[in-house]
């Protein structure tokens, strides 16, 4: 019965996607949280997400012989919106998750890779070339603008009723809302840059009625991080509005940024508050069985996690193997080995090895010198990307915002959406 709803939703799928390939685009977008819906085709793990993603790139290929705009030189071309550095980053960056699984060679891993990294880049290239226009542009806005609206309705539907939501999440005092995910972080992770990215709309954009729809946008994704109270997040957004306020030196809207200033301190101050009180707890009591902190946690798996990179400095640990390789140097037992570490950096460097983190740090700096070109040219989107990257990267710090279906697929949508904004080519003109 799975299978039959399932092959029915793609081929409604499919047939929006033939006759108008954004479309296929907007839905991927739209459904996001779709790699929950989970699928075994011919005993291989799959999901819908994953489904809609390499049906959309069949589509696009065959589509009007669309493949022949893919210039797979490394030459200069008016039609192909990838730089040829781009190019070899992205290239080297599936070789390396190619090595990542050959370090582990487990069919688990392969199908990260697959989820991670080959599908995600698939989905870019039918992203970039389906994109030809500022109206085009404004329906992925207005598409992830609707993945916040519906994960909202879920929201508010499951703060009366606890549907679906974990029995650790739904104390008394510490309810943290999760709507589709398993825990709080997730939907956190999901909508930190999104928040971001819509204040920054709301900041620049002149017209009273968009600017309104931004703004409701924009704190409906914050005050959604804040019900899950994903610290991580709600930090993400507060830095993006601090960069934008003393970088910009603007004073217009002022009294917003103060009262998202004063929400976010709040709870940001009671993290602070709680954790300094469990650490002077056990600086005088080191015996007493205290409850984990957030703030604990990812510093003894930092510790750790450094500990074993420094025996495993070139390779990591190998993809899909961080706890695992982790587990001998694991010594805070009331702490679990999580599945990843709550940082990026390390994040990739234990997955993918120091290769697979330098690549990363240099696609990270490509991504500066996008948005530094968009500063110097003036344009009006240059702050809302800006503020966007600034949320995902400070979450980074303390979190994972990409190993995941649904945040892969986001950051290239995001990484999309830049590289396009900055594309001076003859069809496309964002300005």
């Amino acid at each position: 019965m799975e299978w039959v709803l399932a092959i029915i939703a793609l081929l409604i799928f499919i047939a929006f996607s033939y006759r108008q390939t954004l479309w296929g685009v907007s839905f991927v977008i739209v459904l996001l949280p779709t790699y929950l819906w989970r699928l075994s085709l011919f005993g291989l793990p799959t999901t819908f997400l994953e489904l809609m993603i390499v049906a959309l790139f069949i589509i696009w290929l065959i589509k009007d012989k669309l493949y022949k705009k893919i210039n797979l030189t490394f030459q200069k071309n008016l039609d192909n919106k990838f730089s040829p550095v781009l190019r070899w980053l992205l290239i080297l960056w599936l070789l390396v998750g190619v090595v990542a699984v050959i370090i582990n060679p487990t069919m688990s891993a392969l199908g990260l890779w697959r989820a991670y990294w080959l599908e995600p880049i698939m989905f870019l290239l039918v992203f970039v070339y389906s994109v030809q226009s500022k109206h085009d542009l404004q329906i992925i806005f207005k598409s992830l603008a609707l993945l916040v609206t519906w994960l909202l309705i879920v929201a508010i539907y499951q703060y009366f009723t606890a549907w679906n939501l974990p029995a650790a999440y739904d104390l008394p005092n510490i309810k943290r809302l999760t709507t589709v995910f398993s825990y709080p972080n997730a939907l956190g992770l999901l909508l930190a840059p999104l928040s971001a990215l819509f204040i920054g709309l709301w900041l620049i954009i002149k017209n009273k009625i968009i600017n309104w729809w931004l703004l409701v946008i924009g704190l409906v994704s914050l005050m959604l991080c804040w019900l899950a109270k994903s610290d991580g997040a709600l930090l993400g957004i507060f830095v993006s509005l601090f960069i934008w306020l003393i970088l910009a030196k603007k004073i217009r809207k002022l009294g917003l940024v103060i009262a998202l200033f004063i929400i976010i301190f709040s709870f940001f101050n009671n993290f602070l508050v709680n954790n300094f009180n469990s650490f002077k707890q056990q600086l005088l009591a080191p015996q007493y069985d205290l409850q984990a902190t957030s703030l604990e946690i990812r510093s003894s798996q930092w510790t750790e996690t450094w500990a074993m990179l420094q025996d495993n400095w070139f390779w990591g640990a190998g993809l899909n193997n961080y706890q695992t390789a982790l587990e001998p140097y694991h010594q805070v037992e009331w702490v679990e080995i999580y599945l990843y570490p709550h940082n990026i950096f390390l994040n990739f460097w234990s997955e993918l090895g120091l290769i697979g983190l330098l690549i990363f740090v240099l696609i990270s700096f490509y991504i500066i010198l996008i948005l530094r070109k968009l500063f110097l040219e003036k344009n009006i989107l240059a702050w809302p990307l800006t503020m966007m990257w600034s949320a995902w990267f400070v979450h980074g710090l303390v979190d994972v915002p990409y190993f995941k279906n649904d945040l892969s697929i986001l950051f290239f949508v995001m990484l999309g959406m830049t590289l396009l904004i900055s594309y001076k080519g003859k069809q496309i003109q964002f300005t």
